[in-house]
């Protein structure tokens, strides 16, 4: 019940930046990166003054907060003697997480921008604190609701203060067999923080003690290649560069496996505990039924892809012919195949393209937004020293959504641009038309909004241009997107499952159990065509999302049901682009599945995951048309 929305493109990973030697500046002179965050001109790095002011503003709503806190027990084995108590109660919990979030936003952005800072990550971890804190508090909530007779329910309900919850309510009573009593409750609130020590652990490994290790750049001088760095070094048309990168790295990663792998470990246990004491079945059936999604849904994407994986076979058997390649790797996956059509793109040039598009494509109301977020402060666009890697959006209600960029001038950071502002036009559409308590959409709804936009982008981009080349390129970057946020997050979700399962097994955990399954899901999805270096089995350990139970797969579904609205506007649907913007404006007041329907999007139906696969290979059949010359 509590609202956290932390949302962001899997495709980019998340770290540390350090901008190897010769991409400080980009070839047509813009600057990409600062050593120190204070060069930025002010018009590229976003304003936290829009949330709080100053540290003594956010001290002054936390110690509200605490003091609110005190209110609780005033409530506690009375939420069921009348209406007035329900209300009232609600509205002090939902008063609470607001606040909460207002805190959590500003602590957990303004460390991003340099996390090397000790303060920021003070007050990073006093809001952690807070939060389990208020978790216990207010754990008694949802017991006593789901204990109230459902007749003195519904009369309740009549009530216009308890009615504005009603949706609250409903998926609370949805939830009954898995709520325990307020005493369990109570032991499981206490023990967020302890569940998160496994991230944890894993998050200061990663972007604190590991050592990374460093290659001879293309200038001939040591570079050091770290995760947030990964695809900017298997994108190089220098083979050796990408081979020993990505050898380098994951070769770090397999030194280190054995510690992941009791991490991961620990997390899976976490799961399965509070799987086990809420009465799942299992972890996977917990993470579903909390969105309310049925399982067919994962099923069909499984089953779907398992049906066509021959296609991502024939791309791999095509990069290989395309590369004139002995042997096709891992670290061959992600060069383009036409490096000649991608073209160096400034920051302001990028807003430009992407303006043009939400105005010609999804129209003013959404222009707007995005135009907002330019002019006021919402975007942090430049990578500096300690900034977090990667891209995402997220925001606080009572302010406006952020994004944070790490631009080096390519078209893959105008899509991830185009990507991000999904979100953010989202998350401010949500909350304009929605009480705080219903703005917190589900993750399964939230990648939808930005995969749709960025399919309508693609499309709006080969309409523009007329040149074989850049076509080609857009292309490559489609089928790669497919890939990625599709294929490879049903890939992921598999290892996860399977992880689960092991752990539900009594199964042990370990380097190598691990490293086998992961192997085995390469060599199924890749086919015969790829040689699996001994490196790359560690390649599970790299991944921060399978720390978010059971989220890849929301990327696939999302990624199927964007595609589908899009087909929608691609086939001159007059009242796409209405429906499309009643989406985002839903937040959380329905359940996802039912948000969905309403543009016409069934996900229970196979077909529209096929669609995908229908687009894939589409897009695959005219890129070997194009490179073989068929």
């Amino acid at each position: 019940m509590k609202k956290i929305v932390l949302t962001g493109i899997l495709m980019l990973t998340f770290g540390f930046i350090a901008i190897p030697q010769g991409l400080a500046a980009d070839d047509n002179g813009e600057k990409i990166f600062y050593e120190n965050r204070d060069d930025i001109p002010a018009e590229y790095r976003w304003s936290l003054d829009d949330i709080f002011s100053s540290v003594d503003e956010f001290n002054a709503t936390f110690d509200k907060t605490e003091k609110m806190l005190e209110e609780v027990s005033d409530y506690e084995g009375k939420i069921g003697e009348s209406a007035e108590m329900l209300a009232k109660g609600l509205d002090l919990q939902f008063a609470i997480w607001e606040n909460f979030s207002e805190l959590q936003v500003y602590a957990g952005q303004n460390r991003d921008t340099d996390t090397r800072v000790a303060e920021a990550n003070e007050l990073y971890n006093r809001v952690n604190s807070l939060g389990a804190q208020i978790g216990q508090a207010l754990s008694f909530f949802e017991p006593e609701i789901s204990a109230i007779d459902a007749k003195k329910l519904k009369k309740f309900m009549k009530d216009k203060e308890v009615k504005k919850y009603e949706h609250v309510i409903d998926n609370i009573v949805r939830m009954k067999p898995h709520i325990r009593s307020s005493e369990v409750e109570d032991v499981l609130a206490s023990a967020s923080l302890l569940s998160r020590a496994p991230y944890e652990a894993y998050s200061s490994m990663v972007y604190a003690d590991v050592k990374w290790p460093t290659i001879i750049g293309e200038d001939g001088e040591e570079t050091k290649v770290t995760p947030a760095l990964y695809y900017s070094f298997v994108s190089n048309q220098d083979r050796r560069i990408r081979r020993d990168a990505a050898l380098a790295l994951f070769g770090t990663y397999s030194d280190y496996a054995q510690t992941f792998a009791a991490t991961y470990g620990g997390h899976v246990q976490r799961d399965i505990l509070f799987a086990r004491n809420r009465n799942y079945e299992s972890s996977i059936e917990m993470a579903l039924n909390q969105v309310n999604v049925p399982v067919v849904v994962v099923e069909t994407l499984v089953n779907t892809v398992h049906e066509n994986r021959e296609m991502v076979h024939r791309y791999a058997s095509l990069r290989k012919e395309v590369m004139e390649l002995d042997e096709f790797h891992v670290y061959d996956l992600y060069v383009s195949l036409v490096p000649d059509g991608d073209k160096k793109i400034t920051y302001e040039e990028g807003m430009d393209i992407a303006m043009d598009f939400w105005r010609s494509t999804l129209g003013e109301e959404y222009a707007s937004v995005a135009k907002r977020s330019f002019d006021e402060r919402w975007v942090d666009v430049y990578a500096s020293e300690g900034k977090r890697g990667g891209a995402y959006s997220w925001g606080s209600y009572r302010s406006h959504p952020y994004l944070l960029l790490n631009w080096a001038g390519t078209m893959e950071d105008v899509f991830t641009l185009v990507h991000e502002m999904g979100h953010s036009v989202h998350t401010y559409l949500a909350n304009e038309n929605q009480p705080y308590h219903y703005s917190e959409y589900s993750l399964f709804v939230a990648e939808v909004a930005s995969v749709a936009s960025e399919a309508l982008f693609m499309d709006y981009m080969l309409q523009k241009t007329d040149d074989p080349t850049e076509r080609l390129f857009l292309l490559n970057m489609y089928l790669n997107n497919i890939t990625g946020t599709f294929l490879r997050q049903i890939f992921f979700h598999e290892f996860e499952a399977n992880a689960h399962a092991m752990g539900e097994a009594g199964e042990p955990m370990t380097k190598e159990s691990l490293g086998n399954m992961y192997a085995d899901l390469w060599k199924d999805y890749y086919g015969p065509e790829l040689v699996l270096d001994e490196e790359f089995y560690a390649g599970w350990s790299r991944i921060p999302h399978f720390y978010r139970t059971f989220y890849v797969w929301v990327y696939a579904t999302s990624f199927a049901a964007g595609e589908a609205i899009a087909q929608r506007f691609r086939d001159g649907d007059d009242s796409a682009v209405q429906d499309y913007l009643d989406l985002l404006k839903k937040g959380g007041s329905v359940y996802p599945m039912d948000a969905l329907k309403a543009t016409g999007v069934d996900l229970t139906n196979p077909k529209v995951i096929r669609t995908v696969m229908k687009r894939y290979d589409e897009t695959l059949t005219e890129m070997e048309r194009l490179l073989l010359k068929q």
